[in-house]
């Protein structure tokens, strides 16, 4: 661990938060910093623990008790850091094992498409086969089938194709919708249907929730329903959300800077944005971070607790009635 000292110049916000204490029986440290903030020109990172306030050991300190002490600190704010190092892993010497045969990797072969260049054809001898569906019989498994029907197929002159278990004149494997031939063509088998791409898309291929078009490429899921990656976008930028968060207001979609330019909502005290998650309530007209909402002069917590205000400043009832 790597420890040393920033000293920032006040007056607040320093541009940060905490998280942890001996309350949560978690080492105080660093949350989050704002961008350009204080904290932040001073070197400090997200994850450093703090070893001391002003001086003062903060391993024996709560939460609230280390928020109060830096909210004491007014002009000149010194924290003790620690931050963990990257660890060096040592080389390890890999064992190569034994040569073995490879065997190659065979995708799924339940709507697989094989797209093949007729200029590669060349017919089995024997069987006159095309490469194509030679591919396809490996895919599917069939390769080491025996052929349907030899005793026709012996009697039967010139090419033939195997697919599927299945012996087919060339001109006679077609698609079942269009009545296409698919001898040197991709295709889709489903439900023991064989179909052309442009027929398995108009049939199969599902539609886009906005456009209401078939979606033939790239799709998104969101929401339950599906999408074209373009047409699922931000309501604010229009940029494609794709695989990014989002959030939805009014029943459309906004990327997450558009949401919190918009929508986010910041607690009154410490002015960070209060996260899905968050505890916080509502009072005087703003809304606070639980831990946030203390008497602006002794800076005891008032929540569930009987409180009053002066200009906008919640204070405690020892302090509502007083003259400082």
């Amino acid at each position: 661990m790597d420890s040393f000292k920033v000293v920032l110049d006040g007056p607040a916000p320093w541009g940060f938060r905490l998280q942890g204490g001996k309350d949560f029986n978690v080492p105080l440290s660093i949350s989050r910093l704002t961008p350009g903030g204080k904290a932040a020109q001073a070197g400090v990172a997200v994850g450093d623990w703090v070893l001391s306030i002003d001086g003062e050991n903060a391993g024996g300190l709560t939460h609230i008790e280390a928020q109060n002490k830096i909210r004491a600190c007014g002009e000149r704010l010194s924290l003790g850091l620690s931050r963990a190092q990257p660890a060096q892993s040592k080389p390890q010497k890999v064992q190569t094992p034994d040569k073995q045969p490879l065997r190659p990797l065979v995708p799924d072969a339940s709507k697989q498409r094989l797209m093949e260049d007729t200029e590669d054809w060349r017919p089995r001898p024997g069987t006159g086969q095309s490469r194509s569906f030679r591919i396809l019989a490996h895919l599917t498994g069939t390769e080491f089938m025996q052929d349907p029907d030899e005793e026709h197929l012996k009697k039967s002159r010139g090419r033939y194709l195997v697919v599927l278990g299945h012996a087919y004149h060339p001109e006679e494997f077609v698609c079942s919708q269009c009545g296409k031939v698919l001898e040197e063509g991709g295709f889709f088998e489903e439900k023991g249907a064989i179909f052309c791409p442009p027929c398995y898309d108009v049939r199969y291929a599902p539609s886009c929730a906005k456009c209401k078009k078939k979606i033939t490429g790239e799709i998104m899921h969101a929401l339950k329903m599906t999408w074209h990656v373009h047409c699922f976008t931000c309501a604010a930028c229009k940029t494609p959300i794709r695989n990014r968060a989002f959030y939805m207001e009014e029943g459309a979609p906004y990327c997450e800077r558009d949401y919190e330019k918009m929508f986010g909502t910041k607690c009154r005290g410490c002015d960070f944005k209060i996260d899905a998650g968050d505890r916080f309530l509502e009072a005087l007209g703003f809304s606070w971070h639980d831990t946030c909402f203390v008497c602006a002069i002794c800076q005891i917590n008032l929540e569930g607790k009987t409180f009053y205000s002066k200009k906008d400043k919640p204070l405690c009832k020892s302090h509502a009635f007083s003259h400082v």
